[in-house]
């Protein structure tokens, strides 16, 4: 049913198509630009020469003939539709000034304005939509007809420029699949990034569950069991316990709230049962570097400062990012040694990774379909940590990670 807005639909494409259409050539890569602002051109002049060479009528009209065969493929370069028009004017007038070349060769036009007229329409094929290429068809058809002596002309050429324009076509539906092949693989790829951020931020809202909840239930012992353990404050010897009491209170909300605040920050799902076995940290790290050796791999870890006065959060959110960090390379680099040194001083907690180039693949936030590198980052951004993970220039793989605390050697929020 033909229906108002349809009608409305292939009048503007009418206007487009004559008129009002400025249509650019398919984007590509500039060598291909170059070699089609060669080709082109190039084809419009030796379809000129041919003009030239076979046309035999009087000066002014044969350099007419010649003009008009090499302007639409000129034109046609920047926009398609407008070398299509050019190309119409020159349907229309060529005949006028070629007296007697339809008896020659059986068609009113010069043979090089017909090689111009089958480029033309390809080019308007490729990069045009149906019903802008279908008025192109039948305006070039009209234009042509008063100038056929049989039907059998027009029906040849009703094929003949039906198929430059259906190759057209061809190579722009290829090109258009293509192209939505490609934008659908890149956001098939955003959604998994998306996915394993979302995954990832999960898996560090359950184990921060972890931590707060064992702040909040040793502040809220400690708080209930206050009145008995203090149970007459009058004593003197007593006032000393009280206060220091009230300051370890004190610094153990400040640190609860600081991951609390951190696990609000992260996406948490409820689809998972939380983990019931405790949390590692980095009183474990030796435990983790014996395991990397019993892989086979030589490592090195060298410990500097305290790290039993690390806030737990920050020391679970360091374990993760070093057990990551040795599982890549162990995966990716395997049988090259590894330097791991981790430094609690004041005012940060230091962390750094080193090994040495391997056989394996390059590591990316891609290889293997794994997502590792992004849950390091998100952890280090939990952290307001610095992060560099990348490769050295001798092949091999860095991760250095440099997470702040505050005077009295929090996590800065």
């Amino acid at each position: 049913m033909i229906t108002r807005q349809r009608l409305r639909a292939w009048w503007d494409a009418l206007r487009y198509t004559a008129f009002a259409g400025t249509d650019a050539p398919p984007k590509r890569s500039a060598g291909l630009r170059w070699l089609r602002a060669l080709a082109i051109p190039g084809c419009g002049l030796w379809a000129g020469f041919v003009t030239f060479s076979t046309v035999s009528v009087s000066p002014p009209a044969k350099t007419f003939n010649v003009l008009i065969t090499v302007l639409p493929c000129l034109l046609a370069v920047r926009s398609p539709l407008w070398g299509w028009r050019t190309l119409i004017v020159g349907v229309v007038s060529t005949p006028l000034t070629l007296p007697g070349i339809a008896a020659t060769w059986g068609w009113p036009w010069a043979p090089g304005f017909a090689l111009t007229a089958a480029l033309v329409f390809y080019l308007v094929g490729e990069s045009n939509d149906q019903a802008e290429l279908t008025w192109a068809g039948l305006i070039s058809f009209g234009a042509a007809t008063p100038f056929l002596s049989d039907w059998r002309d027009a029906a040849l050429l009703v094929l003949l420029g039906g198929i430059a324009f259906f190759l057209g076509n061809t190579v722009r539906q290829r090109r258009l699949a293509e192209e939505e092949r490609v934008a659908q693989q890149e956001r098939r790829l955003a959604e998994e990034a998306r996915a394993a951020l979302l995954e990832e931020r999960a898996g560090i809202a359950r184990e921060l569950h972890d931590v707060v909840a064992h702040h909040m239930s040793v502040l809220a012992v400690r708080a209930d069991s206050a009145r008995f353990r203090f149970a007459d404050p009058a004593k003197a010897d007593r006032e000393a316990e009280i206060w220091q009491e009230f300051a370890d209170l004190a610094g153990t909300a400040r640190e609860g709230l600081t991951e609390l605040r951190r696990l609000l920050g992260v996406l948490r799902s409820e689809d998972h049962a939380l983990p019931t076995s405790p949390q590692p940290g980095l009183g474990k790290v030796a435990e983790l570097v014996e395991g990397v050796k019993a892989a086979g791999t030589a490592c090195e870890l060298h410990l500097r400062g305290d790290l039993d006065a690390v806030p737990v959060g920050v020391s679970l959110s360091v374990f993760r990012i070093m057990q990551e960090a040795l599982s890549n390379a162990i995966q990716h680099a395997p049988g090259a040694p590894i330097s791991v040194e981790l430094a609690a001083v004041p005012g940060s907690v230091r962390l750094l990774i080193e090994n040495g180039p391997g056989d394996g693949p390059k590591r990316t936030e891609q290889t293997g379909g794994g997502h590792g590198l992004v849950g390091m980052r998100e952890r280090a951004a939990m952290l307001a940590a610095d992060l560099e993970a990348g490769e050295r220039p001798d092949g091999g793989f860095l991760v250095m990670l440099t997470v702040p605390l505050d005077r009295e050697g929090h996590p800065q929020p």
